[in-house]
């Protein structure tokens, strides 16, 4: 399978993010890491997706096994359950979480319904 290099949605580095940035492709998400001597990319693949929805903060409150990559703890933040991996559930802040979530559930055919937590 080859990956398109085309975003549809890219949520621009904020405060809340820590400079993170977070892009949704045709067939998977990018998650930009920035920490301080390093960029690390975290690939979410379509089909490794259980779900993906809008929480509401602290992380704690939904999932003790969670990786945080930004200030997901203090702000509305999306989470994404996929299969697999070290750590299969991700919590991360983007700009506008609503829109994220709205944009993958349209360009992956989520059908789930939102359910904010």
């Amino acid at each position: 399978m080859q990956y398109t290099t085309v975003p549809l949605y890219v949520s621009t580095p904020t405060m809340k993010s820590l400079g993170n940035e977070y892009t949704i492709f045709e067939d998977k998400i990018d998650l930009r890491c920035r920490y301080l001597f390093f960029n690390k990319i975290i690939t979410v693949k379509k089909e490794d997706i259980v779900s993906i929805d809008v929480f509401r903060p602290p992380v704690i409150r939904t999932s003790f096994k969670a990786l945080k990559l930004d200030l997901a703890d203090f702000y509305e933040h999306v989470g994404i359950t996929r299969k697999g991996g070290v750590f299969s559930q991700l919590r991360f802040t983007p700009e506008d979480p609503q829109k994220f979530v709205a944009a993958a559930k349209e360009v992956f055919d989520i059908a789930n319904k939102s359910k904010e937590i």
